[in-house]
C-alpha cells in the first residue's frame, strides 16, 4: 500500500459536533486515521468521544504531552481508548514545550529525547503487564515505578498494546523515535530537504542500534496543505501558521538550513514587542514555498506527492494558527475530499 493510500487528518472542530462531522466526513473518504491534537482540548477526551463516534477509522492522540501525565495514567488511558474503539486506537506521545510544560503544567521536562524515551517504555511495559498479575517494575532516570498488587480486569481490545507514535522535529527526537517508538508523526513545518537530511537519518540511526528493521516503524510525515485556486490567499493562510512556529527559538534550526533565519527573527522579536501584524509579515512567500504546499491543488498535490515518497503514509493538516474556525474547517474538508482516497480524490 503506497503512503497516498495512508492518509491522516487532525480532529478538527470549533465544536464537539463540528469535531464529530468532520472526522465522519474523513471515515467516509477512507481516511485511515484521525489525531486529536493537545492545545484548546485534551487530546485523550477527544480520542475517546471520536471512538465512540466512528466504527472504521483510526483514532489517536496527535501528540499528548508525556511528561504532564505519568506512565501508568498514559498506559490505561490508552488502554481505555482501545477497548472503547475496538482495537483502533494509537498512542501519539511527545515532549511538548519547555516553557509551556514548566510555566502551564509545573512538569520537569530535563533533556526531553532521554525523558521521552523513558516514557515511551514505562508507558508500554504498564500496557503489555496490565492483565499478568504480576509487580511491574521501571527504573531509569526519570522514572522510577514499582507496582504491586494491582492487575487489570478488564479484557484488552486485542493481543498487542496499541501502538506508540512520537512527534519529532530535530534528529535527536527522530533517533529516539527509532530507539523505542512504532511510528513518528512528521511536524507540519519541514521542508523535504529537512526530511531527507535530519529526520530520515536521525530515526534510521535509531533503528540501527536498536536492531529494528525498517519494516517495524511507520513513518507519518506531515505536509501543511492550503488548497486555494486564490494562490495569494492560500500562501497567506500558510504565512500565519509559520509566523507562528517563528516565534519559537526551538526551531531555528529548520529555518537555518534553508537560509531564512533572519524572516524568523523578526517574526519572533514583533511577537516580543506585541506587533501581531508584523509577525506573519515577516514571513516572505519563499520561505512559505519551503515549507508548506500552498496553492490550486494540482501544486499541493505534486509538493505531497513527493513527501509520499519518503513515507510509509501522510499526515496532512490545514494552516492552523490565526485563521478563523470556520475558515479552518472548509480546508480541512478541502484535504479530506481531496486526499481521501475512498473520495475518488487521488
Amino acid at each position: 500500500m503506497s503512503a497516498l493510500e495512508r492518509i491522516s487528518v487532525a480532529a478538527i472542530g470549533n465544536t464537539v459536533a463540528d469535531l464529530e462531522a468532520e472526522a465522519l466526513r474523513a471515515e467516509a473518504a477512507g481516511v485511515e486515521c484521525v489525531w486529536a491534537p493537545e492545545l484548546f482540548r485534551a487530546a485523550d477526551t477527544q480520542a475517546a468521544y471520536l471512538a465512540a463516534k466512528t466504527t472504521k477509522i483510526d483514532v489517536a492522540t496527535g501528540i499528548v504531552w508525556a511528561f504532564t501525565r505519568s506512565p501508568f495514567i498514559l498506559a490505561i488511558t490508552a488502554l481505555d481508548i482501545d477497548e472503547m474503539s475496538g482495537g483502533r486506537f494509537r498512542l501519539g506521545m511527545g515532549a511538548g514545550v519547555k516553557r509551556l510544560n514548566e510555566t502551564w503544567h509545573n512538569a520537569a521536562y530535563g533533556r526531553p529525547a532521554p525523558h521521552l524515551k523513558e516514557a515511551i517504555e514505562a508507558t508500554r511495559l504498564i500496557m503489555r503487564q496490565a492483565g499478568a498479575g504480576e509487580p511491574i517494575r521501571y527504573q531509569g532516570k526519570h522514572y522510577d515505578i514499582d507496582i504491586k498488587g494491582w492487575v487489570r480486569p478488564h479484557p484488552p481490545a486485542r493481543e498487542t498494546p496499541p501502538p506508540i507514535y512520537t512527534a519529532a522535529v530535530q534528529a535527536g527526537m527522530a533517533r529516539m523515535a527509532g530507539d523505542v517508538a512504532d511510528g513518528l508523526i512528521g511536524h507540519p513545518i519541514q521542508s523535504l530537504r529537512w526530511i531527507d537530511e535530519v529526520v530520515v537519518p536521525g530515526f534510521e540511526e535509531g533503528l540501527r542500534r536498536s536492531g529494528r528493521e525498517r519494516a517495524d516503524f511507520d513513518y507519518l510525515p506531515t505536509v501543511c496543505c492550503v488548497i486555494d485556486d486564490d494562490e495569494a490567499h492560500a500562501l497567506d493562510l500558510a504565512r500565519r501558521t509559520i509566523s507562528f512556529y517563528a516565534t519559537v527559538k526551538t526551531y531555528a534550526p529548520v529555518w537555518e538550513m534553508h537560509g531564512f533565519s533572519d524572516q524568523a527573527n523578526a517574526a519572533g522579536e514583533a511577537f516580543r514587542r506585541g506587533d501581531l501584524a508584523a509577525v506573519p509579515a515577516a514571513i516572505s512567500d519563499a520561505m512559505v514555498e519551503a515549507y508548506c504546499a500552498a496553492g490550486p491543488l494540482d501544486k499541493v498535490r505534486a509538493r505531497v506527492e513527493a513527501t509520499a515518497e519518503r513515507a510509509d503514509g501522510l499526515f496532512l493538516t490545514p494552516p492552523t494558527y490565526f485563521i478563523a474556525p470556520e475558515e479552518l474547517s472548509e480546508h480541512q474538508n478541502r484535504i479530506i475530499d481531496a486526499f481521501g482516497p475512498g473520495s475518488g480524490g487521488v
